[in-house]
C-alpha cells in the first residue's frame, strides 16, 4: 500500500472519525437537550394555561360567593332581588345573564339583555354585553336550575362542564354559589369562553394547539369553535391525561404525524390543559443543525482526501479543540467559545459551533427568566390569595361572634336589669355602717363590669349602614388628641402628625369612626407605658383620590408574632395587665369593615406597632363635621 495511501487512510482514521464521532455526539446531547427544554416549555406552557383558565372561571365563583357572603338575595322583596342581580351583572362584560333561584331551584328573578337599546336607556353599562335570545334564557335556567339541585352539601359553588349557547354556539359555561343557609337555591351566571378561546387560539401559533379536556379525556375547548364543537374524544390519543391530576408528557398520532403533548390539570375544576405540537416543527432548530454539521463534516472529509500531505498536521490541532468545544457544550459550559481564526471548512466549523452555544445560552437565559418571572407572578398571587383568604376568614369569624355576641346580649341584658336593681334597692335600705353594704358595693361594681361588657359585645353585633356624612378627617383627629392631650402630656408622649396637604374627607359616622381612632390611640398609649422613646405618629395618605389611607404608628412594646393571626379575635388581649376586656380591635375591625374599608396590623416586638385603616374618601358636595 503506498505511502500516501496510509497517510490518507491514517488521516481519515485520526481526524475525520473523529470528527464525525465527535459531532454526533455533540448532536445527539443537542437532542437530548433540545428535547427536554421543548418538553419543559410545552409542561410550562400548559401549566399557565390551566391556572389562566382556573382562575378565568373560578374568579366569577368567588365574586359570586362573596356577594352572597353578607346579604341572602332570597329574602329580598322583588325590586330589591333585581336590583341585586343588576349589580351582579355589571361587574364584568363577559357574563351574559344572571339568575336567581329559590331553595327549590326555581328561578326567581333574573337580568339579561335581549334588547340592547333598550337596557341601554335603563343602564348605559348593559351596552358592554351580548344579547341572548329566548331560547339561549330558557337553556340557562335549565342548566343553572340542574346544577344547583346536584351541588353537594357543603359546597358554596359550583361549575358545569362548557357548552355552546343554543343559538348563537358561543362557548360557555354556568358559574353557580349559594348561600350557606340555603339548601338548593343560590345565584348562577352565564360565562362566557370566548376570551379564554381566543386565548386558546392565540396559543397555538407555529403550528401549535392548546385546548382542554374534561375529565373522560373528550375536547372541551379548543381555539377552533367547530372542531370543540365536534367534541373530539382523546381518551386512547392520550390516556395519561385523562383525569390527570399533576403535570406530565405524552405523544399521540394524528394524520400522521407524531405531536409531542404536554398536559396540566385545571384546579378544581377537573379540566385538563393540553399543549401540543407536532414532532418534526419541535426539532426543526435541531434537524437544521445536523444538516449544517454533516455539510461541514463532508467539506472537511474532501480537504483532507485533497489536501491530506499538507493538512495532516494542521488538522490535529483544529479538530481537537473543536472536540473540545464540543465536550464543553455538553458538559453545560454554554458560555465557551472556539477561538478559531481560519477561513476554510473548520472556521466555518467553529463559527457553527459557536452560533449554536450561543443560540443555546440565549434560549437558556430566557428560560431562566422565563421561570423566574412565573416563580414571582406565583408568589405575589398567592400572596395576595392569603391575604384575601386571611381577610374573609376574619370576618366571618367576627361575624359569627357577632351574632352569637348579639343573642347572648339579648339574653343577659334583662336578668342583669334586675340583679342591678335588687341591689340598689338594697343599698337604699342598708345604713351606712351596716356591714354588708361593702359586699352589695362589690356586687354592684361587678354586675355594672358585665354590663359594661355586654354593651361592647352589642357594638360588636351591631352594623351601621345610616347616618353617616362627610367627615373632615384630619378635624377628627386633632380634636381626638386635643382631648387626650393633658394624658398624652403626663406620660411624656411626642405626637408627630403628618398629614396629607389639603382637606380630606371620608363618609363616615361621626360617632362611631371617632370611637375606633379613640380605642387605637388608648391601645397606643397602654403599650407606651414605661418605654424608653415615647413617640405616637398619625398619618394620612390620599390614593387615587379614591381611598385615605390612616397610620397610626407607636414606638410601643410591639406585639410577639404569634400573637398577630389572632390579635383582632374578639377577648384576645396583648396587655400586661386585664385591664380591659379585649374587644376593641374586634369593634374596630367591625366598624371600618361596615363603612367600606380595611384594617391592618404590623407590630414587631420591642419596636413599635402600625395600625392602618384605609376607607374610602367622600363625594365632593356635602356639608363637613
Amino acid at each position: 500500500m503506498r505511502i500516501r495511501t496510509r497517510l490518507l487512510l491514517l488521516l481519515i482514521a485520526l481526524a475525520a472519525v473523529p470528527t464525525v464521532a465527535t459531532g454526533l455526539l455533540a448532536w445527539r446531547g443537542a437532542e437530548r437537550a433540545l428535547a427536554e427544554s421543548v418538553d419543559e416549555q410545552h409542561r410550562r406552557t400548559a401549566l399557565a394555561e390551566a391556572e389562566h383558565a382556573a382562575t378565568y372561571v373560578l374568579s366569577l365563583a368567588t365574586e359570586l360567593d362573596a356577594a352572597l357572603l353578607h346579604q341572602d338575595p332570597t329574602a329580598l322583596g322583588p325590586a330589591a332581588a333585581q336590583e341585586f342581580l343588576t349589580r351582579v351583572f355589571l361587574r364584568r362584560d363577559r357574563i351574559a345573564q344572571v339568575g336567581l333561584f329559590d331553595a327549590q331551584a326555581h328561578l326567581v328573578a333574573s337580568v339579561f339583555v335581549d334588547d340592547p337599546e333598550a337596557f341601554a336607556r335603563q343602564e348605559p353599562q348593559f351596552r358592554r354585553h351580548d344579547t341572548v335570545t329566548a331560547q339561549e334564557v330558557e337553556d340557562f335556567q335549565r342548566r343553572a336550575a340542574e346544577l344547583l339541585a346536584q351541588m353537594p352539601a357543603g359546597r358554596t359553588y359550583a361549575v358545569s362542564a362548557p357548552y355552546l349557547t343554543a343559538v348563537r354556539q358561543r362557548p360557555a359555561v354556568v358559574v353557580a354559589a349559594r348561600t350557606p343557609e340555603s339548601h338548593g337555591g343560590g345565584l348562577a351566571a352565564e360565562l362566557g369562553l370566548e376570551e379564554l378561546s381566543q386565548r386558546l387560539a392565540l396559543g397555538g401559533e407555529s403550528r401549535e394547539r392548546v385546548f382542554l379536556l374534561d375529565a373522560q379525556g373528550r375536547l372541551l375547548l379548543d381555539g377552533d369553535v367547530q372542531r370543540a364543537h365536534l367534541r373530539e374524544d382523546f381518551s386512547a390519543k392520550l390516556p395519561e391525561a385523562r383525569g390527570a391530576r399533576r403535570p406530565g408528557q405524552s405523544h399521540y398520532e394524528e394524520d400522521g404525524h407524531t405531536w409531542l403533548a404536554a398536559f396540566s390539570p385545571v384546579p378544581e375544576l377537573g379540566w385538563v390543559a393540553v399543549v401540543a405540537r407536532p414532532r418534526e416543527a419541535a426539532l426543526a432548530p435541531l434537524q437544521a443543525l445536523s444538516r449544517s454539521t454533516f455539510e461541514v463534516l463532508g467539506l472537511t472529509l474532501v480537504g483532507v482526501l485533497v489536501l491530506s500531505p499538507l493538512l495532516a498536521r494542521a488538522l490535529a490541532r483544529p479538530i481537537a479543540r473543536l472536540a473540545e468545544g464540543a465536550r464543553e457544550l455538553a458538559r453545560g459550559n454554554l458560555g465557551h467559545r472556539i477561538t478559531l481564526k481560519r477561513r476554510d471548512e473548520l472556521g466555518d466549523l467553529a463559527h457553527a459551533f459557536n452560533d449554536m452555544g450561543q443560540a443555546l445560552e440565549l434560549a437558556h437565559r430566557e428560560l431562566l427568566g422565563f421561570n423566574e418571572q412565573l416563580a414571582a407572578q406565583v408568589e405575589e398571587r398567592t400572596r395576595e390569595l392569603k391575604q384575601t383568604q386571611a381577610q374573609l376568614s376574619r370576618s366571618q369569624r367576627l361575624a359569627a361572634m357577632g351574632d352569637m355576641a348579639a343573642g347572648m346580649a339579648h339574653e343577659m341584658n334583662n336578668p342583669l336589669a334586675a340583679i342591678l336593681g335588687n341591689v340598689q334597692l338594697m343599698l337604699m335600705d342598708l345604713p351606712e355602717e351596716d356591714p354588708s353594704r361593702r359586699m352589695l358595693n362589690t356586687v354592684h361594681h361587678q354586675a355594672q363590669r358585665i354590663a359594661t361588657i355586654v354593651r361592647e359585645l352589642q357594638l360588636l353585633s351591631e352594623r351601621q349602614q345610616s347616618g353617616r356624612s362627610p367627615v373632615d378627617l384630619h378635624r377628627m383627629l386633632n380634636r381626638l388628641l386635643e382631648s387626650r392631650g393633658p394624658e398624652l402630656t403626663q406620660v411624656g408622649v411626642r405626637v408627630d402628625r403628618h398629614f396629607h396637604s389639603g382637606e380630606v374627607r371620608v363618609l363616615a359616622d361621626t360617632q362611631a369612626l371617632g370611637d375606633v381612632f379613640s380605642r387605637l390611640l388608648g391601645n397606643a398609649l397602654n403599650a407606651l407605658k414605661d418605654r424608653p422613646e415615647r413617640t405616637l405618629t398619625l398619618a394620612t395618605h390620599v390614593v387615587d383620590e379614591q381611598l385615605v389611607r390612616v397610620e397610626v404608628r407607636d414606638t410601643g412594646r410591639g406585639i410577639p408574632r404569634e400573637h398577630l393571626e389572632r390579635i383582632f379575635n374578639p377577648f384576645f388581649t396583648t396587655k400586661q395587665q386585664w385591664t380591659g376586656k379585649g374587644l376593641s380591635l374586634a369593634i374596630c375591625h367591625r366598624v371600618i369593615e361596615d363603612h367600606g374599608g380595611s384594617i391592618s396590623l404590623q407590630s414587631e416586638q420591642g419596636v413599635g406597632t402600625t395600625v392602618t385603616l384605609v376607607l374610602p374618601t367622600a363625594p365632593a358636595q356635602g356639608s363637613l363635621v
